[in-house]
């Protein structure tokens, strides 16, 4: 929960009534305005740079020489704010922030209420709808996302009992954690929050879990390391997970393996012959790999 701007709404102003009437109509400030509380209660409004007064209620315009108890200056601008949200999703928790503005639309209710900090009430009426909202996308089975916040908060909210209004202007996704948290917590699969740190370390838990059994024996030796044994156990007892990750070589050595003696002499022949298509050099062998079968490793006059 953030503001851009941390600046009091309401003020007291610091002048006679009198001069800080002369001095809005001066000024030709747009961004407050002059609220005046009479005698009798009733609060007069000076909007920014007119001459003319509102009121509250039936009473005459405000004077140079009325009979004021106070006078205040309330901030018009809008100010842009920052909610931290969390929602629940089938990969844990996704941070987003719910960013905002927010202004004072009556500057007498704003003066008879006094907020400290009128963001508080902004924020607490922004949790309550956020939380209706959450319950409703709950109801209809579907949870709560940024587009739904998006669309369903994108009117402007008044804040009648403060004086204020404000309106949605984005959601977007948050890489920090301290959010507020919607959604049931058992609404998640995972018990942590979906930053991007924890994207990687799910790419690489994925990649352990393409590498197959072994890797993932190994990932768990590695975090426990006081589990030497019962890892050995589990690897004598699953042979046959780990030879089935073999690689193409090690498929190709079996395959051999299982070849017959003839099979295996016409094998040798053809690879001969490939070699020395190439120019590379066949080894010498006594009994077998000749041209024509030569006896001794004879063939054709040459010796291998």
């Amino acid at each position: 929960m953030t503001t851009e701007r941390n600046r009091p709404v309401c003020t007291r102003a610091t002048h006679a009534p009198w001069r800080e009437i002369l001095r809005q109509r001066w000024s030709g400030r747009r961004d407050r305005a002059l609220v005046l509380v009479a005698a009798n209660g009733v609060h007069h409004v000076l909007g920014p740079g007119e001459r003319g007064v509102g009121t509250t209620g039936d009473a005459a315009a405000a004077s140079l020489f009325g009979r004021y108890d106070g006078a205040f200056h309330v901030d018009l601008e809008e100010r842009p704010a920052t909610q931290a949200v969390s929602l629940a999703t089938p990969y844990g928790p996704e941070a987003v922030d719910v960013r905002l503005l927010w202004w004072a639309h009556d500057p007498a209710q704003v003066v008879r209420t006094r907020p400290t900090d009128g963001w508080d009430e902004v924020r607490r009426d922004l949790n309550r709808r956020l939380h209706r909202l959450a319950e409703t996308c709950e109801a209809d089975g579907q949870g709560l996302s940024a587009s739904a916040m998006t669309q369903h908060l994108a009117a402007s909210y008044a804040l009648d009992e403060a004086g204020l209004t404000y309106r949605v202007t984005d959601v977007q996704a948050r890489e920090e954690e301290g959010e507020l948290r919607l959604g049931r917590a058992g609404a998640t699969e995972a018990p942590f929050a979906w930053t991007a740190d924890r994207r990687e370390e799910y790419r690489f838990c994925l990649e352990a879990v393409r590498n197959g059994p072994v890797s993932l024996a190994a990932l768990w030796l590695l975090r426990h390391p006081e589990q030497v044994s019962q890892v050995l156990d589990w690897s004598v007892r699953n042979q046959s997970l780990i030879r089935q990750e073999t690689t193409w070589q090690d498929e190709m050595a079996g395959l051999l393996g299982k070849l017959s003696e003839e099979e295996r002499g016409e094998l040798s022949e053809l690879l001969r012959d490939r070699l020395h298509a190439v120019g590379r050099r066949v080894p010498k062998q006594q009994d077998a790999w000749t041209y024509g079968g030569g006896p001794d490793g004879v063939a054709d006059g040459r010796t291998l």
